[in-house]
């Protein structure tokens, strides 16, 4: 990932395995004494955690463990957070600046650096872990729904199935299982740039050959696709936030939104075929065993079914060749593309034998 990526880096960690909290017995002990893998099932964890940026705040999370050596871990907690939100901004802070170092100690709730306001509102302590959030801009106490049943395959929440706002677009992160907590999330940016970065504009060239062997005994179909693509515009400044946190079973989500894409209405109907423009590919496991992978794919047979319904040049040949006892139809047809797309995601869906959909509509 280039350093140039103005990404918002919030340190989110997610354990690898679903553990049931029984609510009530939560309630009765104290949750610093509880590890963070079971308290982040639903109505465990601060409101904020799930929903960081709520309306048109821009919010940014960090962890730190509670062992640390040399400094406070809450310090760094503060700091993780606070400069997610500084990088979002261009802003690089310098240790001499001494509104930013009270902030990250904690000395003070906000502060006005390079002449923008930031504060540090919300700490949570688990057994093991200090979680803070930091936002940018005047704070206010409020947060949006996040929802009591969390289901991709129901779509809910909606941005599961379909990322957008309204006004401000965005995409889906999703990770399975990693080696570690803070490799799942860095996954999950990487797979939600990974559909962003689309939004550029593609350069797509090459040829597709397709060859029908039809006889009494059935149909022999052959593929052969020699497509290239070609990822157009600077993808280096790509300005992007969190916008939800959601678990399923092991696997994480996350919304992600930039003020660089255009915003839409959610639309989950897509799911059921009903698209009116645009459209969706699918792709099931690659070779590599990735889920990029899989999305990659599932992108690039999307964008090129966009490209041959937009531009493309088709040479058909066949032929019937027959015999005293059999005949056989014999068809190829050639496909050549030479053009660019400017798709947008409009949806994301993951389904349950782990095929990842998309639907790309043109910008």
């Amino acid at each position: 990932m280039s350093k140039k990526i103005r990404i918002m880096l919030i340190a989110l960690i997610i354990f690898p395995s679903c553990v049931s909290v029984d609510e009530k017995k939560i309630s009765q002990q104290n949750k610093s004494e509880i590890q963070f893998e079971k308290l982040r099932g639903k109505g465990s964890l601060p409101q904020w955690f799930f929903s960081p940026s709520p309306g048109k705040t821009i919010g940014s999370i960090g962890f730190s463990r509670r062992i640390s050596i040399g400094e406070d871990p809450e310090l760094h907690a503060r700091r993780y957070a606070l400069d997610g939100i500084l990088e979002y901004n261009d802003i690089k802070p310098s240790p001499k600046n001494s509104h930013y170092m009270k902030l990250i100690n904690g000395e003070i709730k906000e502060a006005i650096i390079e002449g923008k306001l930031f504060s540090v509102p919300d700490m949570f302590k688990t057994k093991d872990y200090f979680i803070a959030r930091a936002v940018s801009g005047p704070y206010k106490q409020f947060f949006e729904n996040t929802d009591k049943e969390v289901s991709p395959f129901d779509c809910r929440p909606f941005w599961l199935c379909s990322p957008g706002s309204g006004d401000t677009g965005g995409v889906i992160g999703v990770s399975y299982r990693a080696v570690s907590p803070q490799r799942q999330y860095e996954l999950a940016v990487k797979n939600g740039l990974l559909l962003m970065k689309y939004a550029y504009g593609v350069d797509v060239a090459g040829t597709e050959e397709v060859r029908r062997l039809r006889s009494g005994t059935g149909v022999l179909r052959l593929r052969k696709n020699n497509m290239s693509f070609k990822i157009l515009g600077n993808t280096e400044k790509i300005r992007i936030y969190v916008k939800g946190v959601r678990y399923v079973g092991e696997t994480l989500y996350v919304w992600l939104v930039s003020p660089d894409l255009p915003g839409f209405e959610p639309d989950t109907e897509w799911i059921y075929g009903k698209i009116k423009k645009g459209a969706v590919g699918i792709s099931g496991k690659t070779a590599s065993g990735l889920l990029s992978g899989q999305i990659e794919k599932a992108v690039e047979n999307a964008v090129l079914s966009m490209a041959k319904n937009k531009d493309v040049m088709i040479d058909v040949e066949d032929f019937t060749r027959k015999n005293t006892y059999f005949s056989i139809f014999d068809q190829y047809v050639k496909s050549t593309v030479k053009t660019k797309v400017f798709p947008s995601l409009r949806g994301f869906y993951l389904d349950r034998e782990e095929k990842v959909h998309v639907w790309l509509v043109p910008n």
